[in-house]
């Protein structure tokens, strides 16, 4: 993963730069668009081998799926306007609380938002939205004006290497993946086309949970929406996507300090105040976990785990150091922020 690190970063820099070339833009959009998928395919042979192996583990939260929902729609935004897509969403469920593992539910809709961008055509239209399935159920459909799903896949739709017709990218593990979160959270996916005109529909149904008591408070972004202005040091020794991420997150408003060292990084956290820890976790002169335990011993500021490795055992290594959130590489900007958004938030 770390190779693809600072290809993915230098290139979604340099693209916003609002007075490159045309073509040479298209040029760094495929680059991006590549090098997220090689690591999506990463992610999707890693989950399937947890899969295969029973190591698929929850992390089980209080959530409301309908942030989880606009988390997803969030990172595939860019997507979306590239094909000039028509996204309309209804939220008509009286419930949106959920017992899940929130970055598993988010990959579900991520997978399935995906899809949908991928088989519809430019300037087709993506509806999303949630009803009441059943009492204490909660359901979310996402359908698409695309070609649909060929009729003999239909029977396998959700079995691994599955990809209906010939040159479509990836290894078709997605769906499969899918089904694999949801039946650990007995919950149901299903997906058929539409009777209503061309193309897909897939429903996902989730059991609910009901608050008796008040809800507990929680620390709220600005009326924008987006996270307030922050101290935040960055821990990476690769100096390129160091400079990268510094670079990106100062565009947000963000004070951003760069250690490349445990040392450089302990040193600042004695002599500044920081918000927020954005750190490798393989270090020259140590690692991002005593980084983390400084720092929490210090001020109690939250952090967000960057690494080349993503195996459960990893995530929960990350989460027993104080780390918020754990993130593999090749880090993607949007998910990037979207993350800092929730940890700040308390999510």
């Amino acid at each position: 993963r770390t190779p693809l690190n600072p290809v993915l970063m230098w290139a979604f820099a340099t693209a916003e730069n609002e007075q490159l070339d045309p073509e040479l833009r298209e040029g760094l959009e495929m680059i991006c668009r590549n090098v997220e998928l090689e690591a999506r395919l990463i992610d999707d042979l890693l989950d399937l081998t947890r899969v295969a192996r029973g190591k698929l583990k929850l992390d089980l939260r209080l959530c409301h799926a309908d942030e989880l929902l606009q988390n997803a729609l969030n990172i595939m935004r860019s997507q979306l306007a590239r094909k000039s897509l028509l996204v309309s969403v209804k939220l008509e469920a009286s419930n949106h609380r959920i017992l899940a593992d929130p970055t598993r539910i988010e990959q579900v809709f991520w997978n399935l938002l995906a899809n949908a961008a991928k088989f519809t055509p430019e300037k087709g239209e993506i509806s999303v939205r949630s009803f009441d399935a059943a009492p204490g159920i909660l359901g979310f459909e996402i359908s698409d004006s695309g070609r649909g799903i060929d009729v003999d896949v239909v029977p396998r739709l959700f079995k691994p290497f599955e990809q209906g017709r010939a040159g479509n990218e990836g290894l078709g593990l997605g769906l499969a993946i899918c089904r694999a979160i949801l039946n650990l959270h007995d919950g149901l996916i299903t997906g058929r086309n539409r009777t209503d005109g061309p193309g897909a529909v897939f429903t996902v149904e989730l059991k609910t949970i009901r608050i008796l008591t008040a809800e507990h408070s929680e620390q709220i972004l600005d009326e924008s929406g987006e996270s307030p202005s922050l101290r935040i040091l960055i821990v990476e020794d690769h100096e390129h996507t160091a400079a990268v991420m510094r670079k990106l997150l100062a565009r947000e408003g963000h004070d951003v300090q760069v250690a490349t060292t445990m040392r450089q990084a302990l040193e600042i956290l004695h002599s500044s105040r920081i918000d927020l820890l954005v750190s490798d976790l393989g270090l020259p002169d140590g690692n991002g976990f005593q980084v983390m335990r400084e720092l929490t011993n210090i001020s109690g500021a939250k952090g967000i785990a960057i690494s080349g490795y993503g195996m459960e055992q990893d995530v929960e290594r990350s989460n027993r150091a104080g780390f918020s959130a754990h993130l593999t590489k090749p880090i993607n900007m949007v998910k990037l922020k979207e993350t800092i958004k929730q940890v700040i938030a308390g999510h």
